[in-house]
């Protein structure tokens, strides 16, 4: 089967790609705790997963997956690496404008890791106000997938809370993507994982999450299979497909 990781790949491999698609997919996750049954390494797993996927559908290379991430509210927990906001937006940058001079000149952001949004809007909007994007010859696109799971909600079973932090959604595509990995077992007799409310709910502010999810996963992992990762994964690789299809037809040039 082909190989559309970049680093499986050989140097004259990934130049011949580039003459075939000059889109780059960089799955972006983060290293933190995810409750005591999934690895601290959730939302890399399942981002890189999601990448090889949309490449399968819609040619690309997947460049490397980001493991560290920005994630401050999570160093209450054990096994949390935070990287900060600035180091991350210098690495994006980076890694882009590398991409670029490699001949992928069209990068997309899959992001799986909640927060990070906000960090690659900002370096989206770096880019524009610099005219970065045009000096270089490169646009950057981001697609944060999370939010696209109401494309197979039927598949779960927790209505809302199917979608909470190592709930019955990420544990699902860890047991599709990595099922090494998942541990249930470990889950205490009583499973549901609570959501605790904000204390000021009309204000934006970040707090350790142990103030709000006090067993380090929210919702109903035990209510995960295989199966409804495989199917939730499958609807939103086919979705994301045709978001690259339309980045491929974009007028880069438009701008200058």
């Amino acid at each position: 089967m082909k190989s559309y990781k970049w680093h499986e790949l050989s140097g004259p491999e990934v130049a011949q790609l580039s003459g075939e698609t000059d889109v780059a997919i960089l799955p972006i996750g983060c290293v933190e705790m995810h409750g005591p049954h999934l690895p601290t390494g959730t939302d890399a797993w399942t981002a890189e997963g999601m990448a090889v996927m949309i490449a399968e559908r819609e040619s690309a290379v997947v460049l490397p997956t980001l493991f560290y991430n920005i994630n401050d509210e999570m160093m209450c927990y054990p096994g949390t690496i935070s990287i900060s906001p600035e180091l991350m937006l210098r690495l994006y940058e980076e890694i882009c404008s590398e991409a670029a001079r490699n001949g992928f000149r069209r990068i997309v952001l899959l992001v799986g890791h909640g927060g990070s949004e906000h960090v690659t809007d900002f370096f989206q909007h770096s880019l524009l106000q610099r005219r970065e994007h045009v000096r270089l010859g490169y646009g950057v696109f981001r697609i944060y997938y999370p939010s696209l799971v109401q494309l197979a909600a039927q598949q779960f079973e927790s209505g809302e809370e199917s979608g909470g932090h190592g709930g019955e959604v990420e544990t699902s595509f860890v047991l599709h993507f990595r099922p090494d990995l998942v541990h249930q077992g470990m889950l205490p007799a009583d499973a549901d994982g609570p959501y605790l409310d904000k204390s000021i709910p009309g204000a934006t502010y970040f707090v350790d999450w142990i103030r709000r999810v006090p067993r380090g996963y929210h919702g109903r992992p035990d209510l995960a299979t295989p199966e409804k990762g495989k199917a939730a994964a499958t609807a939103i690789a086919d979705h994301c497909a045709q978001i690259v299809r339309q980045i491929k037809a974009f007028d880069l040039e438009h701008d200058r």
